[in-house]
């Protein structure tokens, strides 16, 4: 089996562990007298009315998953993610990522009146994923559209790392850091898919559901992805480990580590599959195309810690890389022969932000499409071929 291959096939495995159906299955079950969230188990008697809200990358699948489940016992709700489909129970409102746009402030509006209308005797389990911060949004009294999206523009390519951005977004928005919650009087309890190190709920979408009165829990995060990676490659090779899921540095520091490790278990073992989550922190200074994971695979690939026998696979969880169509680039050693042969410099098209480019040219682009999920980003490095 090719290092390509086998490196995807690990992917989809992370991948797979996090997606909506593997997910909701896990949490969300319901019989003849019992409604099962979670850890709970609700008579069905004790509410009158159940619905479904959801927003974020994960939003629409994972509302469909809870239809599956749950079928006619919905009486409705709304869910937001990037997708133009519909549902049969719940509403839904296609809104925008990773910029705020006027579908945001639509969908936002629309989240707000579906809630209201919730009384004390009803029940809701609200679907939070990344991307939620972007997609529902509505600002404090007296900041204008346009002003809220040029503080918004400016922080995305400002290099500061998603705690910071949202800290800044909560304080500009009228139902981020739990606001959105105050509008709501029924019951209620939040199922989290977490793309933040460290699982932090106040953190997580900016946290518009976060209040005492409703319980939050995580169903899905990078661990749990890679657990699924490192099950799956074990039988394959001679060492499996997971070194972080916290990878929270930019990208040169973060090939450096990765740099080291690679050096230290390469002197080990004759096959090994090391696995990394995260996400390294990306500046833009140029007109190019690409993100953090193509800039990282960028520098690993310059770094030359990548030998004859380790192959290296840079991507997103939930198929985007920055403004590139690619979801994250390979790393192999005949690339830097590759690229000499095509006269592509490598130092240039870091220089300018067109990693995904760079990769494209080379035919080792990542490109998956929306994967309906999203726990950060995924480094799974394969040290495949055996010393004789």
């Amino acid at each position: 089996m090719s290092s390509k291959i086998l490196l995807q096939k690990i992917f989809y495995k992370a991948l797979k562990n996090v997606q909506a159906k593997t997910i909701i299955q896990k949490n969300i079950a319901i019989d003849e007298n019992l409604l099962h969230i979670a850890d709970q188990n609700i008579p069905l008697k004790s509410f009158k009315n159940l619905y479904i809200f959801s927003v974020g990358k994960a939003g629409y699948d994972m509302a469909k998953e809870a239809e599956h489940i749950l079928g006619s016992y919905i009486k409705g709700g709304v869910s937001v993610s990037l997708k133009n489909k519909k549902l049969s129970y719940i509403k839904t409102c296609q809104s925008s990522h990773p910029k705020v746009s006027a579908k945001s402030f639509k969908c936002a509006t629309q989240m707000i009146k579906e809630l209201k209308k919730l009384t004390s005797d009803d029940l809701f389990i609200f679907f939070l994923s990344g991307g939620a911060s972007a997609m529902i949004e509505k600002p404090i009294d007296n900041l204008s559209l346009e002003e809220f999206q040029k503080i918004s523009d400016a922080l995305l390519v400002s290099g500061v790392d998603i705690k910071a951005l949202n800290t800044v977004r909560k304080s500009i928005s009228a139902i981020k850091g739990g606001k959105l919650a105050k509008v709501c009087k029924a019951q209620g309890y939040v199922l989290v898919l977490s793309d933040v190190i460290g699982d932090d709920l106040k953190t997580i979408g900016s946290a518009p559901m976060l209040d005492k009165r409703f319980p939050h829990y995580i169903i899905g995060n990078n661990t749990i992805a890679l657990e699924g990676a490192k099950n799956y490659i074990k039988n394959y090779v001679e060492k499996t480990k997971i070194l972080t899921t916290s990878l929270d540095t930019n990208s040169k520091k973060g090939a450096k580590y990765i740099c080291s490790e690679i050096e230290k278990y390469d002197k080990l073992y004759d096959s090994f599959c090391l696995l990394i989550g995260g996400e390294t922190i990306l500046e833009v200074k140029g007109d190019g195309v690409g993100g953090r994971n193509s800039e990282l695979a960028l520098r690993l690939l310059m770094s030359k810690c990548v030998t004859k026998d380790i192959s290296i696979l840079c991507a997103g969880s939930d198929g985007v890389d920055g403004n590139s169509s690619a979801n994250g680039a390979f790393v192999e050693y005949e690339l830097l022969n590759k690229s000499k042969k095509k006269k592509l410099d490598p130092k240039r098209y870091l220089k300018t932000n067109d990693s995904a480019t760079f990769f494209q040219k080379l035919g080792s682009g990542f490109i998956t499409g929306l994967t309906g999920t999203n726990v950060m980003d995924f480094v799974i490095i394969l040290k495949q071929t055996k010393r004789e």
